[in-house]
Formats: structure tokens, C-alpha cells, sequence
């Protein structure tokens, strides 16, 4: 079922670089139609997911764009809202449990000037880095 609380995101990374450096909100793709491009559980999902050639082909002839996969890499990342983080974590019906908006938790510490920022996936986990407040960002 779609959740308006979880917010998915599809990020271009490009070949080995950390940081990605475009991304689209998927929002107006429902669940079943990711479930579809992705080939895999609602569950899955809520992990970024590295999009192989059947999900880019999906991507790319729902959306009318080319994917370049000789130069980038392109990952599914799905995240709680920031504006729901509480009562999504609360949900005992929520039935999976995607990486916050808004980076690590606050109990995280972070050092002043700073800020969380997404870096590229490693063995499907989401991962954030901290960096400096003067630095460009293009956070979905």
C-alpha cells in the first residue's frame, strides 16, 4: 500500500564517486509500480536499491529520459519523511523501515557548522556523511 509518510527518491551516482549528483522524487510512481521496475518486496525497498537493466528500462520508458549506465550509477532510496519520522517509528502496522529524510538520528552527534549529508549506498545500506554548512548540497 502506498505510504504518503515514505518519500522515494532516485539518485545518479556518478561511476565511483561518492556523492550523487542528480535525483528525481519518484513520488508519483505508486508502490506497485516499483514493486513492478524493481522486482522485489515492498520490504526490500525500504534499503536503497542499486536499479539494474529491468528497472531502468522500466524508469526509461515510463519517464522518456536515457540512462546513461556506462558513466553513472542509479539507485531506489526511499526515506520516512522528516515531517513523520515520530509517528511512522511509533506505527506498529508500518511494515518497513526506510533511512529518515533528514540523515542519522539526532542522539547522533554532529559537530557544529556541519550537516548530514547522503552518500552513496555500500552493501545496501543508506549511509550519510558530515559535511561542512559552505559546502554545495543537491539533497533531493
Amino acid at each position: 500500500m502506498d505510504d504518503p509518510r515514505i518519500k522515494r527518491v532516485l539518485k545518479r551516482y556518478r561511476k565511483g564517486a561518492m556523492f550523487f549528483d542528480s535525483s528525481m522524487d519518484l513520488t508519483n510512481f505508486g508502490l506497485s509500480e516499483l514493486l513492478q521496475a524493481c522486482r522485489c518486496s515492498e520490504a526490500a525497498l525500504a534499503a536503497p536499491r542499486e536499479l539494474d537493466e529491468h528497472a531502468l528500462t522500466y524508469f526509461a520508458d515510463r519517464m522518456g529520459i536515457v540512462f546513461d549506465q556506462q558513466q553513472f550509477d542509479y539507485f531506489l532510496h526511499s526515506y520516512v519523511r522528516a515531517a513523520f519520522v515520530s509517528s511512522y517509528y511509533g506505527d506498529t502496522s508500518a511494515r518497513s523501515f526506510p533511512a529518515r529524510e533528514d540523515g542519522p538520528p539526532p542522539k547522533v552527534p554532529i559537530p557544529k557548522g556541519m550537516y548530514w549529508r547522503s552518500v552513496r549506498p555500500v552493501d545496501g545500506e543508506e549511509r550519510y556523511e558530515a559535511c561542512a554548512l559552505d559546502e554545495p548540497s543537491n539533497e533531493a
